[in-house]
């Protein structure tokens, strides 16, 4: 058996750092490597991780069908038996090369709850006609689209892993308790709704800051917002910051206001670093996160629910680690490393 992973780019985000822990994950049982579509974007982070953990990794170069040329002869070539694509180009163009290819087994990857118009009848094709299997990393997607003509029989939901490593979680020492979202800039994740939700915060509570760390194409817009909204004295941009993992331990509260999401891979993060969460009820952030035990789950664009669980979270020391905790014991318990790859090794054992 050798099996391949593939994925468009290595910048930050959660299917990316999945792909990796996948590959790595696979290795340790088979022989597996990691192709990327584009070497345009590597984030530091993840480069660590390829040279630490020495992972094989196959970056196609040239136009669109010299990359589409060389991922099927790398295919044939290196006897390929399973093929893992993670989002949309990889299930197009590693679905068609596979199965040229004759690969035993190709499973399309969906990583979202919803799908947009524009993308939505070629993933329903690809699904339904050239991948053996999808794999959502979230329950919500797969009921979703299985209302809308997804042939429910091919698809198989894995959740997320990630590595639990115990790193002891302490906050910032300064007098102002740090709120922290680490995310992609964009219209998906709705920063405006967490800009409002820390105006009003700051009108009962001056003694926080907020941490946006991440980048994206809403960069300037989030700069306005926080000109227009007045609250340069309570926000700090971190663009594209390094050391993440260390951003996260010296956080007290995770906030995510996103409009939808698959299985989260900044709230995971999060409650690796014992951190009580706030968060909008989307996807399988259910999933994650236990209302009043290991944080608070809002509606979608509640400003004053999510001021006011932040509120919560910020007053009450004793609440923040308790509910920090609780998170890092259920994260370990269920969405570790080990149970990740625990599904895909039963997975390759039966087929599906």
């Amino acid at each position: 058996m050798v099996v391949a992973v593939f994925i468009r780019q290595l910048s930050l985000g959660g299917a990316e750092k999945q792909s990796l822990l996948l590959t790595r994950e696979l290795r340790k049982h088979f022989p597996a490597f990691l192709v990327v579509w584009t070497n345009k974007i590597v984030a530091p982070e993840y480069q660590r991780l390829i040279e630490e953990d020495k992972l094989p990794v196959v970056f196609l170069k040239g136009s669109s069908i010299s990359k589409f040329i060389q991922f099927f002869r790398l295919m044939r070539s290196e006897k390929v038996s399973h093929l893992f694509n993670f989002l949309l180009i990889n299930n197009f163009a590693g679905g068609l090369a596979g199965r040229l290819a004759g690969v035993r087994k190709i499973f399309g990857g969906i990583r979202n709850c919803d799908i947009v118009p524009s993308k939505l009848r070629w993933q329903k094709f690809l699904h339904n006609h050239v991948s053996h299997h999808t794999i959502f990393n979230n329950h919500a997607g797969a009921e979703n689209l299985a209302l809308r003509g997804f042939r429910k029989e091919k698809m198989l939901v894995i959740h997320n892993g990630i590595d639990v490593n115990g790193m002891a979680h302490k906050e910032g020492g300064n007098a102002k308790l740090t709120i922290l979202t680490a995310s992609r800039f964009l219209p998906q994740k709705d920063h405006y709704t967490a800009l409002l939700a820390i105006k009003e915060l700051a009108q009962k509570n001056s003694g926080f800051r907020y941490v946006l760390a991440g980048y994206g194409a809403q960069e300037e817009e989030i700069r306005q917002w926080i000109k227009v909204l007045d609250i340069q004295d309570y926000v700090e941009l971190l663009i594209a910051p390094d050391k993440l993992p260390e951003i996260f331990h010296k956080a007290s509260v995770y906030l995510s206001t996103s409009l939808r999401e698959g299985l989260s891979n900044s709230l995971m993060e999060a409650l690796a670093a014992e951190l009580p969460v706030v968060a909008t009820n989307v996807g399988d952030n259910k999933y994650l996160v236990e209302e009043g035990k290991n944080g608070f789950l809002t509606n979608v664009g509640d400003v004053k629910a999510i001021a006011d669980a932040l509120a919560r979270l910020l007053d009450d020391k004793e609440l923040r680690l308790k509910m920090g905790r609780y998170g890092y014991e259920k994260l370990k318990a269920e969405f570790s490393t080990c149970s990740f790859i625990s599904h895909y090794l039963s997975l390759l054992e039966t087929g599906r």
